[in-house]
């Protein structure tokens, strides 16, 4: 049971052609679908010494147009492929990691298992045909590319809520209340039987000078003009953005566009 659903697993996961109904399929989310992409191609790379004795056996067996040596030269290749790919991935992951709000690397490293699960039963299927079919996986194509966007989104997020943190740190600091200054010493009053204490008269406020009356209800000055809710951000060129991006494209360039919440 165990090898009919490693089996079962690796065959929908080849070529990235994983059945939406399979229990390790790749979630859509980007940041959950990259971090599936570093489980499955791990352990793909954590295999190679396992099954390249069998893997070399069978090519020597059934050997390709180009010769034995050209088709084994392939496999050291594709390992060294495999490395490089797994670095993008956790570079992606790492910065998404770092740019979100709100802690996800534990849902992250969930993933990271699904994705790993498909080779699950590696170490009780035939080895003959645990090779065949080491042989011909590949992660899906668009791993690379989304988990490329992937951190370049993250990167702008993260720069845009460094910004709005920074301006926040840097607004002017509310006025202190005044501190009351301290009360007059009293003067001592010769206490005289004739003497009786005049009435107090209040203070007049002081009357606000036409001019000023009229200033003040002056209209007040109109509101800058709302900036534009749509902002295209250039890749190459990163800028802080405080409001949702979303790919995009423009000139046949691939953008991100900054939409204001």
């Amino acid at each position: 049971m165990a090898n009919a659903l490693f089996l079962a697993l690796a065959l929908l996961a080849q070529d990235g052609q994983a059945s939406p109904q399979s229990p390790n399929a790749p979630p859509s989310d980007e940041y959950g679908y990259v971090a599936w992409c570093y489980g499955a191609l791990g352990g793909y790379a954590s295999l190679y010494d396992q099954v390249m004795p069998e893997v070399t056996r069978i090519e020597k067996a059934f050997p390709g147009p180009d010769g034995v040596a050209a088709s084994l030269k392939t496999y050291p290749e594709l390992r060294a492929q495999a490395q490089k790919d797994l670095k993008i991935f956790a570079s992606a992951i790492t910065a998404a990691e770092k740019a979100s709000p709100r802690p996800i690397s534990e849902y992250g490293g969930s993933q990271v298992k699904r994705g790993a699960a498909i080779w699950q039963g590696a170490g009780s299927v035939d080895k003959a045909r645990l090779a065949q079919m080491w042989m011909s996986w590949s992660p899906p194509g668009d791993c690379e590319k989304r988990a490329k966007t992937l951190e370049m989104k993250s990167s702008i997020l993260g720069r845009a809520l460094n910004f709005n943190a920074a301006s926040a740190t840097t607004q002017a600091p509310a006025t202190p209340e005044p501190t009351p200054a301290p009360a007059p010493a009293e003067t001592p009053v010769a206490e005289t039987p004739q003497a009786q204490a005049a009435p107090a008269t209040p203070a007049k406020a002081p009357t606000q000078p036409a001019q000023a009356r009229k200033l003040s209800k002056a209209p007040s000055a109109k509101a800058a003009p709302v900036a534009a809710n749509e902002i295209i951000i250039d890749p190459a060129n990163p800028k802080p953005c405080a409001g949702s991006l979303a790919p995009a494209k423009r000139d046949g360039k691939d953008v991100l566009i900054c939409k204001a919440d």
